[in-house]
């Protein structure tokens, strides 16, 4: 868990000064403490949506601990959200950043990345208690991102959030589920897996590859048996 964290810092540490030196070489701004760094000394604006900021929550022990286990994560997002030219906010309902008009996989939804959500748009033109459960799905997402992180390091989340998404899309995926349908705007659709022919194929593949070892394991198992001669 500790070298995958450190693997985590290194490579958020490379792929920033990479986006550093390429913003410097071609003249478009000098050498200062972009990147992550960037919110610590330089802090971010408070987001606004229509009707002002929704009620602050307090600054508490655990979320800061889940700041501090997806600090690389979070590291990584601010930075794809500066190079894809997101504007980021604070949001202080849920104490997490905010990078508007990020274009990433998830298409229109918004997508937690440790202590950051990337939003195609800052949709905020929902009903104030819409929108309040919606901050607060998202926040339940960062937890999720942190006990991966620290059960399994950086990628632990992302690739069982895959896995899962993979057998149990949109509103039967568990994560979701438990950060709450309703508020994260999905319509329930069952709980069971979806067995469509990509599912029936990996599965098919995995089974295979599992039988494959076996025999493999089983057939360096077994020593041919040396009869001594007889004088």
């Amino acid at each position: 868990m500790a070298l995958g964290a450190c693997c985590a810092v290194l490579l958020a540490g490379i792929l920033g000064l990479a986006w550093w030196l390429w913003r410097y070489r071609r003249g478009r701004e000098r050498p200062d403490a972009r990147w992550r760094l960037v919110i610590a000394v330089k802090p971010v604006p408070e987001c606004s949506p229509p009707g002002g900021p929704l009620p602050a929550s307090p600054l508490t022990a655990r979320v800061v601990a889940e700041k501090a286990a997806t600090w690389a994560e979070t590291g990584i997002g601010i930075l794809y959200s500066q190079a894809t030219g997101a504007h980021v906010c604070f949001s202080r309902a849920q104490n997490y950043y905010v990078a508007v008009n990020a274009n990433h996989i998830a298409g229109a939804r918004a997508m937690t990345m440790g202590d950051v959500v990337l939003k195609p748009g800052l949709d905020f033109f929902y009903p104030r208690e819409s929108l309040k459960a919606l901050v607060e799905h998202e926040a339940r997402h960062r937890t999720q991102w942190a006990v991966g992180t620290v059960i399994g390091g950086p990628l632990a989340f992302p690739v069982a959030y895959g896995i899962a998404y993979f057998f149990f899309p949109g509103a039967r995926n568990p994560f979701e589920r438990m950060a709450g349908l309703e508020s994260g705007g999905y319509t329930p659709s069952g709980t069971g897996p979806v067995l469509g022919p990509a599912q029936i194929a990996v599965l098919s593949a995995l089974g295979t590859a599992i039988v494959a070892a076996v025999l493999a394991h089983g057939r360096r198992g077994r020593r041919p048996i040396i009869t001594g001669a007889r004088w």
